[in-house]
């Protein structure tokens, strides 16, 4: 007697193998058998010939703290997502001294939030642990480059010194040693910023100890190819792998610079990246304000824009950051405005509301940001086309992410619709790539890179990660203009051998756990 047989599934097993028809049975929190099985189970679920694939691995997320104060995570394990990593673009909270919190807390909170959370994170260990039995799906860490810069050299626009960049990799080693599967960096965001290429490189050292990728958010400043040349050296003077993050969220510029990642690979660096397929991207309406307005961190910034000179002085120097051009505001979507009086604007167009307030449209967000405390979020347009996405898709590098928002009242559509998309869009209407190529993409890929031993694949011994994808009907329905909609098709996941949706209907079932690079969860 099995815990759960699932019978007369379409296995699409992660690994890229052609599907087939057969029966997955599920003892505890894993699978223990394959094929036919024989005997029954204390539940029997019939799955009718849908897809049966392994749980999806979201590799780029800002759910580090909605995680654990929403832990239904909805818009996430609708998607059949059951796992996510966190500590992305350089942005985390662990580790962290307990005084160093506050000043991540307050920058992030557009993107992560500010829920009264609390754990032991001044370690990646303590951190993980606050996950388990504690949130509906998994959870891994990257080492976030800003939490290693903040820790020792602060938020000062300046190159560490050789005694920092040891204590630096001392706290790496420590955190890499805990289970971190990667280091990320966000070199828009501030203090990621503020280190050099020789800074990256120190930290990518450690990884490369760990077989762990450098995960980038890369320098917008130096230009598309500069940028990917930077990010190709560190991970070849380090000797670690790198992963390109939201690799479409810069528009159709980026397409066709995938030979200077095949470059990279062929110098010896393996290459991989990520894309959510949506032509839009998502983050802080003062994404494009000048480095200098934010050293310091949020305080310092709304200090200075309390002055009007200096307010001035960013609106003479405000430029779009991706293109050294002035920002075009008529692209720009406002998602998240917290203050009660101003939730109005949120999904109308800044070009639109600053007509409507007689303004320049750069004033009208400078003006916007001082007054919500520099915790506003936008949707950014692009004009990426399926046509782009499909290039990049067919690359043998390519992953699946959402790069998902989780607060404000008009979000990216991709927080609740991402992987249906992938599936519905670019599997069943434009037949991209088979949904056995679209399923390693979401979960036997990621899994392998960034070292999740026992996820990622349907077999014996693995984790009981599971999604019921119904492929005839699975659909997005999640819009710009309305986006919080769940996807249909996908009414079966299960985390670690629990439902978490069963039959549709969200069980509050919190069965997720912290992962850890090279090592298997425990039961």
């Amino acid at each position: 007697m099995h815990d759960l047989v699932i019978r007369n599934a379409q296995i699409v097993d992660g690994s890229g193998a052609p599907a087939w028809r057969g029966d997955v049975a599920v003892d505890g929190a894993r699978i223990v058998a394959v094929g036919r099985v024989e005997g029954s189970g204390a539940r029997e679920l019939d799955a009718a010939g849908r897809v049966l694939s392994p749980g999806f691995i979201d590799v780029h997320t800002h759910s580090d703290l909605m995680l654990l104060a929403e832990p239904a995570h909805e818009p996430k394990v609708r998607q059949g997502i059951t796992t996510d990593l966190l500590g992305l673009d350089g942005i985390g909270y662990a580790p962290l001294p307990d005084d160093g919190q506050s000043a991540f807390r307050e920058y992030f909170a557009a993107l992560n939030g500010d829920p009264a959370v609390e754990g032991d994170w001044s370690s990646v260990a303590g951190w993980l642990a606050s996950f388990d039995g504690a949130a509906a799906i998994n959870a891994a860490q990257h080492l976030p480059h800003g939490c290693v810069r903040a820790a020792v050299v602060g938020w000062e626009d300046r190159p560490a010194t050789p005694e920092e960049l040891r204590a630096m990799q001392d706290i790496a080693q420590q955190a890499f040693a805990d289970g971190a599967v990667a280091l990320s960096t966000g070199l828009d965001y501030l203090p990621c910023a503020f280190g050099d290429t020789e800074e990256l490189i120190a930290l990518g050292e450690v990884a490369a100890r760990f077989g762990a990728p450098y995960v980038a958010h890369m320098r917008s400043r130096l230009g598309k190819l500069d940028a990917m040349r930077e990010t190709v050296t560190v991970g070849r003077r380090a000797g670690c792998p790198v992963h390109f993050s939201h690799f479409n969220s810069g528009g159709r510029r980026w397409w066709n610079n995938l030979d200077e990642a095949d470059r990279g690979t062929r110098a010896g660096v393996p290459i991989s990246y990520d894309t959510y397929a949506w032509p839009a991207g998502s983050t802080l309406l003062h994404f494009n304000f000048p480095e200098w307005t934010m050293a310091g961190g949020v305080s310092a910034m709304l200090e200075r824009l309390s002055d009007a000179a200096t307010r001035a002085r960013i609106v003479r120097e405000l430029l779009d950051r991706r293109t050294g051009r002035a920002v075009d505001w008529s692209r720009a979507q406002l998602s998240s405005v917290p203050s009660p009086e101003r939730r109005a604007l949120e999904g109308r167009r800044v070009s639109e509301l600053a007509r409507e307030a007689r303004v320049d449209p750069d004033e009208f967000v400078v003006d916007l940001v001082w007054r919500e405390g520099g915790r506003v979020t936008a949707v950014y347009h692009n004009n990426a086309t399926d046509d782009d996405f499909e290039m990049v898709m067919r690359h043998p590098g390519h992953m699946c992410s959402t790069d998902a928002v989780l607060i404000g009242g008009s979000p990216h559509p991709r927080t609740y619709g991402t992987y249906p998309r992938f599936l519905q869009r670019f599997v069943r209407e434009r037949q991209t790539l088979p949904i056995e190529a679209m399923v390693r993409r979401m979960s036997g890929l990621p899994a392998a890179r960034f070292g999740l031993m026992d996820r990622g694949q349907i077999r014996p011994g693995m984790a009981a990660d599971l999604v019921l994808i119904d492929l005839e009907i699975v659909e997005n329905r999640a819009t710009f203009d309305d986006p919080k909609q769940f996807p249909i098709g996908i009414d079966d996941v299960i985390v670690n051998g629990t439902f978490v949706i069963d039959d549709g209907r969200h069980t509050g079932a919190t069965p997720g756990r912290g992962l850890r690079r090279g090592r298997v969860a425990e039961a």
